[in-house]
């Protein structure tokens, strides 16, 4: 294997794969990244077993072949190195990397022991701009369960084209005390390709859609500007694919709840607000919440007051209470909530005005944006 290409390509392609890669003690070859010339071009590829990440270079290839060396001391290797041309060859067991003024050798192992990366069998494939793929990503991400006694939580569900809304993806993920659900539009067809209209519905690890965030929001700079994520979805695995990125991961076994029937079809009370004004009351009434419960208290008055009270009590600390202006639709009402379930929804909701609508103290409220749609934010208050 010999090929040459710049030190600044190689570079990006190694940190756009390198977060597939680790410590492994038991399987030390999957701390290696494969570095594999077929037809001429010059691919790296990770895997952890659980994802794969593959990222395809521009390079000037001699021979064609494959070897696998240590992810990270490769890639720390040629952060401090000189940019400009780099000649890389395998001798024998070692990997030489040679540059004008630099010359290493990197200990590797042969290629035929790492581990085969999935093809998925293109029959399901969809596509979406990158702006609605990051904004569906970023939106959902949070919501997901960090414990993994139920391993469907711990997922983000993707629903492709839905019943209800045909052409579009509709993803959830939820914890059980909130749940976080955006819809985003699907392309129908782009240069004369056509995407798959096709209903389907999967459970995708957290860790995936932030690998793949992570890869479109860093490097979507170096391709054309309607260049799309496509995902392509089999009955076990998924793979998105994004310029010359291709990211592969499982897919997460089991029944995703139907979260559908617990979003309220009415509400009592609707409130509209300053979202900038709201965090920052909310962050002052957390310093006086109970330690465990994080709990604080909104009172809304509608009729001739219009104004939501902050209410948190501390023991120990001591007590808060804050009044703000708000357009108040509805009953007088009041609800216990969860202040850092609240902040997370208002800090990704990226919108100055919202509405929060709040049928009683015991029923799950709806966190929105005022002036767009295809997003809610629902929360589970705290029983009184």
């Amino acid at each position: 294997m010999k090929f040459s290409c710049t030190q600044e390509n190689l570079l990006q392609g190694l940190q756009v794969v390198s977060h597939a890669a680790g410590k492994n003690i038991s399987l030390p070859i999957l701390n290696n990244v494969l570095i594999k010339i077929e037809n001429k071009e010059l691919k790296l590829v990770t895997t952890n077993l659980e994802m794969a990440i593959s990222c395809r270079l521009r390079a000037k290839v001699d021979e064609e072949g494959d070897f696998t060396v240590p992810c990270r001391l490769l890639t720390d290797y040629l952060s401090v190195s000189s940019p400009g041309r780099v000649d890389v060859e395998q001798k024998d067991s070692e990997l030489l990397v040679q540059s004008a003024s630099d010359k290493t050798t990197i200990k590797g192992n042969v290629a035929v022991d790492f581990p085969l990366v999935p093809q998925l069998e293109r029959k399901k494939v969809y596509g979406l701009k990158v702006a609605d793929f990051k904004e569906m990503a970023q939106k959902v991400i949070f919501a997901a369960s960090k414990n993994e006694a139920r391993p469907e939580l711990g997922g983000v569900l993707l629903n492709f084209n839905p019943d209800y809304k045909q052409w579009h993806l509709v993803s959830a993920a939820t914890d059980s005390y909130r749940l976080a659900e955006k819809e985003v539009k699907l392309l129908e067809n782009l240069s004369n390709k056509s995407y798959s209209a096709e209903t389907s519905k999967v459970i995708v690890p957290v860790r995936a859609l932030q690998e793949i965030l992570r890869i479109v929001s860093t490097y979507h700079e170096d391709l054309e500007e309607e260049q799309p994520v496509e995902i392509v979805v089999s009955d076990s695995q998924i793979l998105f694919s994004f310029g010359m990125v291709e990211l592969v991961s499982r897919l997460i076994e089991g029944q995703y709840p139907d979260y559908r029937q617990i979003i309220p079809a009415s509400s009592k009370t609707s409130i509209s607000f300053n979202v900038a004004e709201w965090i920052k009351r909310i962050k002052a009434a957390s310093l006086f919440s109970n330690v465990g419960i994080n709990g604080i208290v909104l009172t809304f008055k509608a009729g001739n007051e219009q104004k939501t009270t902050f209410v948190s009590t501390n023991g120990q600390l001591g007590n808060y209470t804050s009044e703000e202006l708000c357009q108040i639709e509805g009953e007088d009402n009041h609800i216990l909530l969860n202040y850092r379930y609240l902040l997370d929804g208002l800090m990704n909701l990226v919108a100055e005005e919202a509405v929060l609508k709040v049928i009683s103290p015991n029923s799950p409220c709806v966190l929105s944006s005022k002036n767009s749609s295809g997003y809610l934010y629902i929360i589970m208050p705290i029983k009184e």
